[in-house]
């Protein structure tokens, strides 16, 4: 009897515990909320998450780029996010654009960006702002609740790292890297983290001549980077953006194996490959190819093409084997970035473009019981 009781109260709770994990699925989304299956003329609705005031100009300068239009407008949702410290209980704020406007409290300084960026574009962008005073340890639940409630397709996370306009590293914060890996496991759609090593700040200032924005993708293959490249694509259907998609193909994939992602990929880049118009008409693209046979080669190129854009966008493909990145994993510094981000993000990389690593919606088995 006595083993009996010991058994049921430690053996019987961890088999529970590892074969049924409530927490990991909470937030997951039976229906397809990502880019890639969004139709062209319905709205993007957006869940943008702010922590302090300097994650708010990389934010708004991402949006302006994402190029909504009456067919197609972007819905934003921003969720300013604050720690909750001490004994007080959690707040959750619904903020109201003639409310915000007027404040005088720097509670909502980053709330009125969004509103004024609104009021620029009122016939393509429609904002909606909360604040929430939280836990940081429960903080993602907020944020992949409300994804869930407003049906986002996207959300946007700033890194964990902040780099001043010099390029130079000023603070890390890893109580946010915590929070960023969080909703990377439970969100309940596609995620981007966005790193900005100070040149979208440098092409925010008044004294900027160029109106024009290079974005380049760098295309290895898989769910993440077929996500990438879709947003990559409507980026590119604005006149000021120049978008160059860059194919990372390994050597051994000359040869004729065929896999259903190759498959997929191929889709993928037709379009891109003949830039034909059904992009939209203007669409400045380019297409390029390189080959690779080892993660060497692939640091090489990265360093090689990272100081030609303003602003890099990769997929996460975190956990994915290839060849083209053999030996990096045991490097990488931080795995919520995946491989490729995590090489971009590298201190050892001396350049100052920012980064936008997207992972695609991880989808839900109906058939799983």
């Amino acid at each position: 009897m006595i083993f009996g009781v010991l058994a049921n109260a430690t053996i019987v709770p961890l088999l529970v515990r590892f074969l049924y994990d409530p927490n990991s699925r909470k937030y997951r989304s039976y229906e397809t909320r990502n880019l890639m299956h969004l139709k062209p003329d319905t709205e993007l609705r957006i869940l943008v998450c702010v922590h302090t005031s300097d994650n708010v100009p990389a934010m708004i300068y991402l949006l302006d780029h994402s190029c909504p239009t009456k067919e197609s407008p972007n819905v934003i949702y921003v969720l300013h996010l604050i720690e909750l410290k001490g004994r007080n209980s959690p707040v959750f704020i619904a903020h109201h654009n003639q409310e915000t406007s007027t404040a005088a409290s720097s509670f909502f300084e980053n709330i009125i960006p969004f509103y004024e960026y609104e009021g620029n574009n009122w016939d393509s962008v429609t904002v909606n702002a909360f604040t929430t005073i939280t836990p940081l340890k429960l903080m993602h639940d907020d944020i992949c609740a409300m994804a869930l409630d407003k049906q986002t397709s996207f959300i946007i996370l700033p890194f964990h790292r902040k780099w001043s306009i010099d390029g130079s590293l000023e603070e890390e914060n890893n109580m946010v890297k915590n929070l960023n890996c969080n909703i990377l496991d439970q969100a309940p759609c596609s995620i981007g983290i966005l790193i900005d090593r100070g040149r979208i700040q440098k092409l925010m200032k008044p004294s900027s001549s160029s109106s024009s924005f290079s974005i380049g993708m760098l295309f290895l293959g898989g769910n993440d980077d077929r996500e990438a490249l879709t947003l990559a694509k409507r980026m590119a259907r604005d006149p000021r953006v120049k978008l160059t998609v860059i194919h990372l193909i390994a050597y051994q994939d000359c040869k004729n194996d065929v896999y259903w992602d190759t498959v997929l990929d191929i889709e993928m880049l037709k379009d891109v490959k003949q830039n034909n118009g059904v992009l939209g008409n203007g669409c400045n693209i380019k297409y390029v190819e390189e080959v690779s046979n080892c993660g060497a080669q692939t640091i090489k190129l990265i360093r090689s093409i990272a100081n030609g854009y303003d602003l890099m966008i990769v997929g996460r493909r975190y956990g994915v084997e290839s060849i083209l990145l053999t030996g990096l994993s045991e490097w990488s510094e931080f795995p919520d970035l995946g491989v490729v981000g995590d090489l971009f993000a590298s201190m050892d990389l001396d350049s100052r473009v920012s980064v936008l690593v997207v992972q695609q919606q991880k989808c839900i088995n109906v058939n799983r019981h």
